[in-house]
């Protein structure tokens, strides 16, 4: 038997701070001057929905220096806050109080903004480029702090500081391949022993809408097998990666040193790359089997000295058990709000909130299919209530609260009479008996005057019972609550 190669990845999000910076890397469409910061109770509630939905990482997104700004320094002073500094660690200590492991990518910052995140629970990631690219029309240009020098003062202040860090070399953007040879050997003798070091990302460049550079071409296979190559023997013990939406032919540079695929924003998507969508885990899992590699998922921390901080010790604890539990299932389970039924992501779904029309373990919701939606003339395609249908059951079973994961077995459908385009249906499905980890179903679709026109059995297997993010949610409401009576 050929040996298997085992691959890491993790289950990500990114949440945007503000585009606000002070920098305009040519290379980059993403960060603008004069964007606000994210209000308080929205960044709260979409770190309880990344909670809820099982996502390990959060990476907190901001341009360089945003409070050089008026608006940004108006903005945190109505929010309560006297520093930008002070906003950044409201949002770590929510994360972490929803088991949330927090990352910053934040440009770089001053010893002295950095003494304010010791201790605080999250890691940072260092962007470096490898060569000083400040001339006219090279890619930083108009970002005369980002270079060689800089770089490497920002990652001795994160080991000075004892801040987890992650080095991200971008590539691609006009140095040389010997500059990036020699960056990349060079940062490798001066912190591969560094215990606060935690993984690698090598991070190709990409033409994007809006980029300055929008017509450079992407760097070719041997350029970016020569750097995976490179990497691997400065830094022979960390977690090496690079992006699979950013290079398509990742699985070939796993015999050059590539073992892992870094942070997967499964929910936010890319949010630098937009046009470059996240493969989904099952899709990467079929790509790398081709290559005898399995996927695996990891947590974010993998060095002792870091895992065993008390400041995030109980996050470190909670997803190192999700993350167990995920990769000891058949298949992975992610809602990341792209469902063709429910998905408000999807631009091509039907946009139908089942999770709001859940009451203990029936559904009922109602739908009016459009000409998109049939077959032949004015008849809606079966495929389509089939689909309601499942979907409907599904969430029968899951319950109220969310908190099963199933997938569908089988199921029969009686197509009692044909449905017509442009009526109003009620979808009505609720749970049955429970033997085991099989579960059966029930669900019919009605018209207005009573007809039924679909009925549905189904019987659903349980994968995970992923109730811990739930709770957690709860017991920190509660938590909140008791709080505001005793005061």
């Amino acid at each position: 038997m050929n040996e298997c190669v085992a691959i890491s990845y993790i289950l990500s999000s990114y949440i945007t701070l503000t585009h606000t910076c002070s920098q305009e890397c040519g290379y980059c469409s993403f960060f603008k001057q004069e964007d606000p910061i994210l209000e308080p109770e929205e960044l709260v509630d979409k770190l309880k929905y990344l909670s809820k939905n099982g996502a390990t990482e959060v990476v907190f997104v901001a341009g360089e220096n945003p409070s050089d700004f008026p608006h940004i320094m108006i903005q945190l002073a109505k929010f309560g806050y006297s520093s930008f500094a002070e906003y950044v660690n409201f949002a770590i200590k929510e994360a972490l109080a929803l088991n949330l492991l927090p990352v910053l990518e934040i440009g770089y910052l001053n010893s002295f903004t950095l003494e304010r995140f010791y201790k605080s629970g999250c890691s940072i990631r260092a962007n470096l480029v490898c060569a000083n690219l400040n001339d006219n029309n090279q890619a930083l240009e108009n970002a005369k702090s980002r270079n060689i020098a800089n770089g490497k003062a920002f990652v001795e202040a994160l080991h000075q500081n004892q801040i987890p860090y992650t080095l991200c070399f971008n590539i691609g953007i006009g140095e040389t391949q010997s500059e990036r040879i020699d960056f990349i050997n060079e940062i490798g003798n001066f912190c591969s022993s560094d215990p606060y070091l935690q993984d690698i990302r090598i991070i190709p460049f990409q033409p994007t809408c809006g980029c300055k550079m929008y017509d450079r071409p992407p760097l070719p296979f041997e350029t970016m097998a020569k750097v995976l190559e490179t990497a691997r023997k400065s830094f022979p013990v960390h977690h090496i990666s690079v992006p699979p939406n950013l290079f398509n032919r990742f699985p070939d540079l796993i015999e050059y040193g590539l073992n892992d695929l870094g942070s997967l924003p499964v929910f936010s998507g890319d949010i630098f790359h937009p046009n470059f969508i996240i493969p989904n885990v099952e899709t990467i899992k079929a790509r790398l089997r081709e290559k005898n590699c399995h996927l695996y998922e990891r947590g974010t921390l993998s060095t002792p000295v870091v895992l065993n901080r008390t400041e995030c010790y109980s996050a470190v604890s909670y997803t190192r058990n999700l993350i167990e539990n995920r990769n000891a299932s058949i298949i992975s389970l992610i809602d990341n709000d792209h469902c063709f039924v429910c998905g408000r992501k999807n631009p091509f779904g039907l946009h139908i909130p089942v999770k709001s029309y859940i009451k203990a373990n029936t559904v009922t919701f109602s739908w009016v299919p459009g000409p998109n939606h049939q077959s032949y003339a004015g008849i809606v395609h079966g495929g389509i209530l089939a689909t309601l249908l499942d979907e409907a059951m599904g969430y029968a079973i899951m319950g109220e609260h969310i908190d099963r994961r199933i997938v569908t077995l089988e199921y029969t459908l009686n197509y009692r009479h044909p449905t017509p385009v442009g009526l109003p249906l009620k979808v009505v499905a609720t749970m049955g008996t429970q033997r085991h980890s099989v579960i059966t179903a029930r669900g019919s679709i009605i018209a207005p005057d009573g007809t039924v026109l679909v009925e549905a059995t189904g019987k659903f297997y349980e994968i995970i019972k992923n109730n811990t993010s739930q709770n957690s949610i709860k017991a920190e409401e509660n938590k909140n609550e008791n709080k505001s009576s005793t005061d």
